[in-house]
């Protein structure tokens, strides 16, 4: 959808999109409609045996600590926390997909060939419809109202949206769309703002503004909270490593920021925090912190490098992907930008180059602060490497943040208190 958007900007093209909202999705499902569409699908009599004895003459009852009701029968709904059911809704939902793919509509789609049908996209019970032309647009959605009627399916019109592009003279512009749904205006994104579908942004520009902020806001928050526990630094570093690094990676993978912002916006928000648990002064390089534990690091990595990694990883995803389709987009966005990315072949790979970097760097530009590591390096046995990132990992605060600062030589001296 993002390169939909970006294209038809760029190129000056019509497109209409509609967001769609149904009421309570997988509650409304009619276990009559799961029968029909398992038949429709020339699912096996066993499977479908086995299916509907789970939701014929289907009761619950509701336990506290203090009553528990009557049974309650249930005549709709696929059964929540069940592995089965999101299939059993995709089954259902996939009707009405089959019928718009006929050939009839296939003429309503934006000219780029990305994916099969292209005016529908459905990811569970989130669907988006994008066509070139409004009345396209509101074909589609009268379909969908009379598929919603056969199957007692309710569209919430009020929580449903619409976002155009059109050109207007010389340039593309944003517009505000005008579809209903059974005799009902749908609201209209408006101008400047952002709609969310499947927990991305979209707005004209592409601008991923929304998600810097939430990123930041986020990074910021993790970052406090772990501050604010009475942990050991070394206890602080293993939260960050693993909880707000993954935190991250949602908005890291599915948003095109640049690695430049990353550096200059989230880096800063991280290392600042790990100077303060480490007590590394500003002078003092993080170099050594980056490093592995058998080369006197404390392995982790700072936001940028995990970007790197979740953008390696979505690139892949869409190169290597069985889907034509998905390789054609793949090749469509392969940018500058995305071209680095593409460099690397795995996750392993932006870390392992990552951590050559500092080690050049120590050896060969921070001659002062790299001058332990440079002789350690040369002159130790590596099963003494291992004793010592086990032993150093079993100090208490203070001895184990000296050791850290002895390692990249910013302890104070009488020559660094005369500079001050």
């Amino acid at each position: 959808m993002a390169d939909i958007i970006n294209k038809a900007r760029i190129r000056q093209r019509s497109v209409a999109i509609t967001l769609l909202d149904l009421k309570n999705a997988f509650g409304e499902v009619h276990h009559n409609l799961i029968q029909s569409v398992l038949d429709y699908h020339h699912i096996p009599e066993h499977i479908k045996f086995v299916i509907k004895s789970l939701y014929t003459d289907f009761q619950t009852s509701i336990i506290t600590s203090e009553f528990r009701t009557p049974f309650i029968s249930v005549g709709r709904g696929v059964l929540k926390g069940d592995c089965l059911s999101p299939l059993l809704f995709n089954t259902c939902f996939n009707t009405f997909i089959q019928h718009i793919k006929a050939e009839k509509y296939r003429q309503f789609d934006f000219s780029f060939k990305l994916l099969n049908p292209i005016h529908w996209f459905q990811f569970a019970d989130d669907a988006a419809v994008i066509t070139g032309q409004e009345s396209e647009n509101q074909h589609l959605l009268n379909r969908f109202s009379i598929w919603c009627q056969w199957s007692n399916m309710i569209i919430r019109v009020d929580k449903c949206s619409t976002f155009g592009i059109k050109k207007a003279i010389t340039k593309s512009v944003q517009y505000l769309p005008k579809l209903l749904i059974n005799n009902n205006l749908i609201p209209a994104i408006k101008i400047g703002e952002a709609f969310q579908y499947v927990g991305r942004y979209f707005d004209f520009n592409m601008s991923n503004n929304n998600h810097k902020t939430e990123l930041t806001t986020l990074v910021n928050e993790l970052m406090t909270d772990i501050d604010s526990k009475p942990l050991h630094p070394r206890n602080k570093l293993l939260v960050y490593s693993r909880y707000v690094l993954s935190k991250l990676s949602w908005h890291f993978t599915i948003a095109t920021h640049s690695k430049t912002w990353v550096i200059e916006n989230i880096d800063p928000a991280v290392n600042q925090y790990i100077r303060k648990w480490l007590e590394i002064p500003m002078s003092g390089t993080l170099s050594t912190v980056f490093l592995t534990r058998n080369k006197f690091g404390q392995s982790i990595c700072p936001p940028s490098v995990k970007f790197i990694q979740c953008q390696t990883v979505l690139r892949k995803a869409l190169k290597l992907s069985p889907n034509q389709s998905i390789n054609e987009l793949w090749k469509s966005t392969n940018t500058h930008t995305n071209g680095q990315n593409d460099f690397y072949n795995s996750t392993k790979e932006v870390l392992k180059d990552f951590r050559s970097e500092h080690e050049d760097k120590l050896k060969n530009q921070l001659t002062c602060q790299g001058s332990f590591f440079s002789n350690v390096t040369r002159f130790s046995l590596l099963h003494l490497n291992k004793v010592w990132s086990t032993a150093q990992s079993k100090l208490p605060k203070n001895i184990y943040n000296f050791t850290i600062r002895y390692i990249n030589n910013s302890l104070p001296t009488r020559k660094n208190l005369s500079r001050t």
